[in-house]
């Protein structure tokens, strides 16, 4: 396998352990959220999380590849048994980034495994860096999102009724990459 193949795996691999801790994590903290929006935000991520993990699997998949064990797994799992009972949406944002700034060292290879597994994509596989692009967009929507209740909850701003739901380009765009190519028979013979 050359190297370009292989970080592209690599990496594909690594964001697939992250979005699924994701889900497990903000599925821990809707559990038991008593504010509506907020637990509908955590559920909603947490659904984000795991459609891209199930993604990025099916991506593994169809370039040759199980999903298996990535470098930040063991990490992971120190960092959730630290913050699924953690209550309160401020104490939890609070536990999250004292986690990831305590553990930054030690996830530095991983980033960079995710790092050069896209540059390997941008380079060499145009539909796999389309693919972590739109990922990596829709990641974008989630953080908004929690800075956003985070400043309204420590009384930096507004609180709005927002929910951290994607935008209609960004559905379009996950539609489109589902669509057919043209020129492809239908593969049903109802219609033909």
């Amino acid at each position: 396998m050359d190297d370009a193949r292989a970080e592209i795996l690599e990496g594909l691999n690594v964001f697939r352990a992250l979005e699924a801790w994701g889900a497990t994590l903000y599925a821990a903290w809707a559990a038991d959220e008593p504010d509506p929006q907020l637990r509908a935000g955590h559920l909603i991520i947490g659904e984000r999380e795991a459609t891209h993990a199930r993604l990025l699997a099916e991506r593994l998949r169809a370039l040759g590849k199980e999903p298996g064990p990535a470098c930040v797994d063991a990490i992971l799992a120190v960092q959730l048994a630290e913050l699924k009972d953690v209550k309160g949406f401020v104490a939890q944002l609070d536990a999250l980034k004292a986690v990831t700034t305590r553990d930054a060292e030690r996830m530095a290879g991983c980033r960079r495994a995710l790092d050069r597994g896209y540059q390997a994509a941008k380079a060499t596989d145009p539909a796999t860096h389309s693919f972590l692009a739109q990922l990596y967009s829709e990641e974008k929507v989630s953080g908004t999102w929690y800075r956003h209740m985070y400043s309204a909850l420590t009384g930096k701003r507004e609180r709005t009724g927002a929910l951290p739901v994607l935008a209609p380009d960004q559905i379009v765009r996950r539609a489109d990459r589902v669509r057919p190519s043209s020129g492809e028979p239908a593969a049903c013979s109802a219609v033909a």
